[in-house]
């Protein structure tokens, strides 16, 4: 497991969260999908993890969408907006699920970001390390993420920053321009097909729901996917021995699991950098 970051005034992580960019011209079909469903199950009994496949496997389709002013100024700042809503069954969900995170290599860095909201009642927050391959195959690094999660009734193409910090106080403190509009970064709106692939289980109580994410242009005639994300997400309950082994055994099935997976591996990091055109995080 990495280094654990004691702080007693700042969010703790609450979930670590494992993934793998790979490549989308691996998944252009749902049997191909299946089949990597196969390997993962074989790759796991062969590390000694076990893994248990859903029976049947389905999908779920969300419309992604990122938000920034013309400058990138929360990108600059460490930040992310974004926007989905989720289709259960391919019929649009009720509301959108606005996302706002501060997402940096330093814990220090994403946790001192104030996320609370003039929405008390309606906010989730959640504050987790990102563990990403590293620069070799067999590697890995973190990432934290401090993420405040709000169900909202619509959506627009343009957001006005003030608007926005109105509902999230601790952008005044930045010294950002509100009076500068928020748009879809590069214009992007992107189909996420996700499924969940299985659970894995690393023992002392440690789980996880493994899932795949393929990321499409909205294209009507044909299917283009940009990029496959592999993941899996466990949560940090109460950090003591018996837990960090779980965890840990988990750390090792990740670099284990690239190694096995090496031609499927994409370059880059996260699917957010696939949107702003970098290979940053």
């Amino acid at each position: 497991m990495s280094k654990t970051v004691e702080k007693s005034a700042t969010p703790l992580v609450t979930h670590r969260e494992f993934k793998l960019l790979l490549k989308p011209d691996k998944f252009l079909s749902r049997q191909a999908v299946l089949d990597f469903n196969v390997k993962l199950e074989q790759t796991a009994k062969s590390l000694g993890v076990h893994y248990e496949p859903v029976e049947s496997l389905d999908a779920q389709l969300r419309i992604v969408q990122f938000y920034d002013t013309k400058n990138e100024d929360l990108r600059k700042n460490k930040l992310i907006f974004r926007i989905r809503q989720i289709r259960e069954s391919v019929w649009p969900g009720e509301s959108w699920e606005l996302t706002f995170k501060c997402r940096a290599p330093e814990y220090e860095k994403a946790a001192a970001f104030d996320t609370d909201t003039n929405l008390p009642k309606l906010q989730k927050k959640k504050f987790k390390e990102e563990l990403i391959r590293g620069d070799t195959i067999g590697t890995m690094t973190s990432i934290f993420s401090n993420n405040v999660i709000v169900d909202y009734p619509g959506t627009q193409a343009e957001i006005p920053l003030s608007r926005l910090a109105d509902h999230l106080p601790h952008l005044k403190t930045l010294g950002l321009d509100l009076e500068d509009t928020l748009a879809i970064v590069a214009g992007a709106k992107v189909f996420e097909l996700q499924s969940t692939l299985g659970n894995l289980s690393f023992g002392h109580g440690v789980v996880a729901h493994a899932t795949l994410a393929v990321w499409a242009r909205p294209i009507p005639d044909r299917f283009e996917p940009l990029i496959a994300e592999f993941g899996f997400s466990t949560r940090v309950v109460d950090g003591d021995e018996k837990e960090e082994k779980g965890q840990r055994a988990a750390d090792d099935f990740f670099k284990a699991l690239q190694v096995s997976l090496k031609d499927y591996l994409s370059d880059g990091t996260t699917k957010t950098a696939l949107i702003y055109g970098d290979q940053g995080a």
